[in-house]
């Protein structure tokens, strides 16, 4: 309960692991990163590796502020708490796999 507490208090540190983790990948990042696909596995929209890096910590800020101004007049309680950990977990799982896709397609060709 301490853990979910603290991590739902402040849950800017999801946006700052992230961007961690982007800058020490992004030597190995392609020029452009891929960030959205076709069914056919075929890349449909990609950015620069420089936006991939600032983009999702950024909006998990963005969702902070968000967060923290839509609780305010009501409280903070266990479920926003939990919903907002488990929103910037979701960024930070796709942060993750996009990583992976695009390392996995360097180290290929």
């Amino acid at each position: 309960m301490r853990a979910i507490s603290f991590l739902g208090k402040n849950n800017w540190l999801f946006a700052v692991f992230t961007f961690i983790i982007n800058i020490i990948f992004y030597k190995a990042l392609p020029y452009t990163v891929a960030i959205q696909w076709h069914f056919d596995g075929s890349i449909s929209n990609t950015v620069s590796k420089t936006t991939f890096v600032f983009i999702l910590p950024l909006i998990q800020l963005l969702f902070y502020g968000y967060a923290r101004l839509r609780t305010k007049s009501i409280g903070e309680t266990l479920y926003t708490y939990l919903y907002t950990i488990f929103v910037n977990l979701l960024i930070l799982s796709v942060d993750v796999i996009i990583l992976i896709i695009n390392l996995k397609s360097v180290l290929k060709g």
